[in-house]
This record gives structure tokens, sequence and C-alpha cells, in this order.
């Protein structure tokens, strides 16, 4: 159940940020001049047509946007929640989760993995922001090179717990039972960066094709 609430609350707010700031920064992307196509058959007739506007943001960046705001605001509201399960309140199965978590992110990532996830999650959330505000180079630039840092530490984290993990798993169940968690956790913000990486690429072809 408190799964549950924990998911609602954070799909529910990212997606109410991304309604928010699609429609407060549309007009800018409706200022984009689509390209010319050919329209029309017979003398006359026949020729390019130019004028139409873009309605919004291109779908690969709002895709991009949402998912970046889903990644960063789970991970804050782990977090957050971790803090308030701390504290007293009953939140205990959402906060052991984050807890094992970041504890095999320590273990996977030779005690720098946790703190590096955090920031890149932040960062992250930072991206999702950027990418409604049409600016090309510096929404492509800082979405690339987040997805391939988080490639890059996801990646490592997932490997080293497949197949180095055993050594220190050996000595203790509870570090057995973070590691699995990490790993399970590696594997989908892996393919959140993955998927990332894809459409910052296919935003910036997009944005090319208007140019």
């Amino acid at each position: 159940m408190q799964w549950l609430v924990f998911a609602l609350l954070v799909v529910g707010s990212s997606v109410a940020s991304f309604v928010t700031r699609e429609r407060r920064f549309r007009r800018r992307w409706q200022n984009v001049e689509l390209p010319a196509i050919t329209v029309g058959r017979g003398a006359y007739r026949e020729g390019p047509a130019t004028g139409a506007m873009m309605p919004s943001a291109p779908l690969a960046l709002r895709l991009a946007a949402l998912s970046c705001l889903v990644y960063g605001r789970g991970v804050n509201m782990a977090l957050i929640t971790t803090a308030l399960f701390l504290a007293g309140f009953p939140l205990r199965q959402v906060a052991e989760t984050t807890l094992h978590g970041l504890l095999g992110y320590l273990a996977g990532a030779y005690g720098f993995g946790a703190i590096a996830a955090i920031v890149l999650a932040a960062l992250g959330l930072g991206a999702g922001n950027d990418l409604l505000l049409r600016n090309h180079r510096h929404a492509f630039r800082r979405t690339r090179n987040i997805a391939l840092a988080s490639l890059a530490l996801h990646g490592l984290v997932w490997t080293n717990i497949t197949f180095h993990g055993h050594i220190v798993a050996s000595s203790a169940r509870d570090v057995a039972t973070s590691l699995a968690y990490a790993r399970t956790i590696a594997a989908v913000a892996f393919g959140h960066a993955a998927l990332m990486l894809g459409l910052a690429y296919a935003y910036r072809a997009q944005l090319t094709a208007l140019s």
C-alpha cells in the first residue's frame, strides 16, 4: 500500500509539473516554422507551402522531459520518505528499500555510488525542466552528458554486483539483500539513461530538420 501511494505521488507530481511547464513554454515552440512541403497538383497549384508552425515541442523532447521528471522526483521522494521514517513516521516499506539501495550502491561503486546517483537524479530533474525551454544546444548537451554519466554509473554498479557481488554478499545476509535491490535499481536506471540518450538525439535530429 505504501508503494502504491508513493508511486501515485511521484507520477502525479511529475505529470502536474510537466503539464504546467509544457503549457507555459508552448508558445516558444509555436514560433518555430515547420519545413516546407509540396502541395497541390496541376498548373499554378503545385509548389512548396510554408507558414505552418509547430503546435508544441517535439514528441521525443516531451517524452525525455517527462521521464527525467519522474526519475528525479522518484529519487528525491524516496530520500524524503527515508528521512521521515528515521524521524519516526510509519514509512518502513519505502524507507527500507531506499536504504538497501543506497548501501548497495555504496558497495557496488567503490563507496561513491550512492552520492553520485543522488546527484545525477537531481541533474536529471533539472534537465527535464530545461528540455521544454527551446534551448537546443544547451538542452541537448546537458541531457546527453547526464545520460552518458548515468549509463556509466549504473552500468558499473550492475556489473560489479553481478560479477563480483558474491564476494561481499557471502559475509552478511543484509548486504546480500542490499546488493539485490541495488542491482534491480541499476538495471532500471540504466534503461532510463539509454532511453534518455536516444530521445535526446531524436530531439536534436528533429530540431536540425526544422532549421
